[in-house]
């Protein structure tokens, strides 16, 4: 996996996280965002190597399967795009920084 599967799929996660049972979470989590390999998350959770790669693969499938439906992550990643373009303009800028306030949540 390279590194902007490991920067979407981490950006899925935040999103849709929750939607995960916890085990595929916590291990995704670990596998992505802590970038522990997959053998190291196994030895951290006690189970084999292919349960960690079952339990990634499938959290994985279904977070783009929640991104498809929804689509909230390409959303905020156009939007970022549009007012990174606006925010070139000197009168926008100040008045735009609001609005990139709420897109981070």
């Amino acid at each position: 996996m390279d590194i902007r599967d490991r920067v979407k799929l981490a950006s899925l996660l935040s999103e849709y996280g929750a939607l995960l049972t916890d085990r595929q979470r916590d291990m995704l989590s670990m596998y992505v965002e802590r970038d522990l390999s997959l053998y190291e998350v196994a030895e951290e959770c006690g189970v084999t190597r292919q349960a960690v790669l079952d339990a990634v693969r499938h959290g994985a499938d279904s977070l783009q399967k929640y991104e498809d439906a929804v689509g909230k992550v390409a959303l905020k990643r156009s939007l970022t795009a549009a007012l990174d373009a606006a925010s070139e303009d000197p009168e926008l800028k100040g008045k735009l920084s609001a609005v990139y306030k709420v897109l981070e949540g």
